[in-house]
């Protein structure tokens, strides 16, 4: 028995970090250096103040991430008054992007981060006590030049009709810059699609600033809408030459930024206006990085089985490679390291497909494609959101976290979504004519199709 550890007094429970310990020539909490070896046997209770200190979450934004691309929000509210409080506590900074008789803002979204080989993230609005998703809002972070992250906001939750509203209005009331998509349509209807942002304006509370139109179109019947909207208010409204592609927008999105920062003094908030570096490349996960095949020294010589016979019973074994042969290696397989095209063509001798596609689940990106429409790009983009979409439901009914193999029927068409095995991150996406082929045998003769190695 330590006699020595029995005679010590329990050491008394202190706060660290105090500075008025100085003040208390007798108490433990003051003698911090140097560190005694009893207080090392016997450490003191630390009282950690921050509560999203202890629990890990560093950064200091909405909601609460639960994986790399995944944010909950748990409300008791409706969702469009909560998501209010929590900017208004954070004061995050963050763009909110908004269409106008387009459908552009979601592939802006797609665009950044398809460039990066990234994904759009998700920020899920739920009631508190029942999980139930009131809605789900997508986001791609964007660096800053100096360090941090902001948010890039669709406007296009999902979410039933006036809850989608109600978030709009909140996302561009509180945004730092608000950007307007505007479609190819009348000026009449872009006037009436204005109409309740003109009114949420002038009713407040808005502290956005700034807002950008950036039309995709004929931007000539513009001038006067914008006018309208920042009559008698203190909002600055700007509007863009006409934009093509989703890159040409976000250089807009990007400079109108980088000149509200620099007004300000503050060019270390700028961002990149290139759309392909925007957003950094994500690392490799450990269960798909390249790997390369080794070689073993002189000294180890192959395996091989050995015989049940007593020894001198009979001869020896002959070896697995004759002297100085070498082994065939066999790479590791890789989402970009392996060619797919074979693979599709013999995936369209099934019968009744008409389209079949290639793809990387984590960037979207196809890697091979044949068949007519639709077009690769669609497939992968479909097929990607599909696999996330199931495997976020997997999670939530606690089924596991395997990547789910996937079939949809519609009147005309079935569609098979499968990750291929023996090549992590990569799945097929496959468009069967319902009124050609069979969805079950279909489905037993992609199994026999053997991927490349």
């Amino acid at each position: 028995m330590n006699r020595v550890r029995e005679d010590e007094p329990w050491p008394d429970t202190v706060r660290t970090g105090d500075k008025r310990g100085g003040d208390r020539g007798n108490d433990r909490g003051s003698m911090r250096e140097p560190v005694s070896r009893e207080e090392l046997l016997a450490p003191s209770t630390q009282v950690v103040a921050d509560r999203d200190a202890y629990l890990g979450q560093g950064q200091h934004d909405v909601g609460r991430r639960i994986s790399d691309d995944q944010v909950e929000l748990f409300v008791t509210g409706d969702a469009a008054p909560s998501l209010q409080r929590e900017l208004e506590l954070h004061a995050s900074e963050f763009i909110a992007v908004h269409d106008v008789g387009a459908s552009a803002s979601l592939r802006l979204l797609a665009g950044l981060a398809g460039a990066a080989h990234a994904m759009v993230q998700k920020l899920t609005i739920r009631r508190q006590g029942y999980g139930l998703a009131l809605a789900v809002l997508q986001f791609v972070e964007v660096p800053l030049s100096a360090g941090g992250l902001v948010r890039v906001y669709s406007t296009e939750a999902s979410a039933d009709g006036p809850t989608r509203q109600a978030l709009s209005r909140t996302l561009l009331a509180h945004s730092r810059l608000g950007v307007l998509i505007t479609g190819e349509v009348p000026a009449h209807a872009v006037a009436a699609a204005l109409q309740p942002l003109r009114e949420a304006i002038a009713r407040g509370p808005w502290t956005n600033q700034e807002l950008l139109i950036v039309p995709l179109g004929s931007s000539s019947a513009l001038a006067s809408q914008a006018a309208a909207l920042s009559a008698g208010t203190s909002v600055g409204v700007q509007i863009t030459p006409q934009a093509i592609k989703p890159k040409h927008i976000w250089n807009f999105v990007a400079g109108a930024w980088n000149r509200l920062n620099g007004a300000l003094g503050n060019s270390a908030r700028s961002m990149e206006a290139d759309i392909e570096r925007a957003v950094p490349r994500p690392a490799t996960p450990f269960t798909e990085a390249a790997t390369q095949p080794g070689t073993l020294p002189a000294s180890f010589a192959p395996t091989v089985q050995a015989g049940l016979s007593p020894a001198g019973a009979g001869a020896a074994p002959p070896a697995l490679f004759p002297t100085g042969a070498v082994a065939p290696t066999r790479p590791m397989p890789s989402p970009g390291g392996t060619s797919w095209q074979d693979y599709v063509d013999r995936c369209m001798a099934i019968k009744g497909m008409v389209s079949c596609c290639v793809f990387d689940i984590h960037g979207a990106k196809p890697l091979a494609h044949a068949g007519v429409a639709p077009s690769a790009e669609r497939l992968a983009h479909q097929g990607a959101n599909l696999l996330t979409s199931a495997l976020d439901g997997s999670r939530a009914l606690g089924l596991g976290s395997s990547q789910p193999e996937l079939t949809l029927s519609t009147s005309g068409h079935h569609l098979i979504l499968r990750p291929i095995p023996g090549h992590p991150g990569v799945a097929v996406h496959l468009v069967l004519l319902a009124s050609a082929g069979n969805l079950t045998l279909a489905r037993m003769q992609l199994e026999r199709v053997e991927a490349p190695q």
